[in-house]
């Protein structure tokens, strides 16, 4: 059986951690559903523009559907790195 010192120790150790997470917890921000409606707005505008782009140079050149498919995914990757940089902060505005 475990000394009474053995599991003070380990309690103190516990309440410790308990502390750590509980001020981690209150220096995160929450998420704002804003923000969050912001990036999903991001990678949709991407691909429309990619997608609207590839569409009429295709038109014009008669390349159906190269550019078509390749700006597809270029809008998309696009959109993909915006919602990153949102999501990490750095599009913020340096204070």
């Amino acid at each position: 059986m475990p000394e009474p010192d053995d599991l003070n120790s380990l309690q103190d150790r516990i309440d410790e951690v308990k502390q750590r997470q509980a001020k981690e917890q209150k220096d995160e921000e929450p998420v704002n559903p804003g923000d969050a409606m912001r990036m999903g707005l991001e990678l949709v505008a991407g691909v429309a523009v990619g997608s609207t782009f590839g569409f009429f140079v295709d038109r014009w050149l008669g390349t159906m559907p190269l550019f078509f498919i390749t700006c597809f995914f270029l809008g998309a990757a696009a959109g993909f790195r915006n919602m990153i940089r949102e999501a990490t902060g750095q599009n913020k505005d340096k204070e």
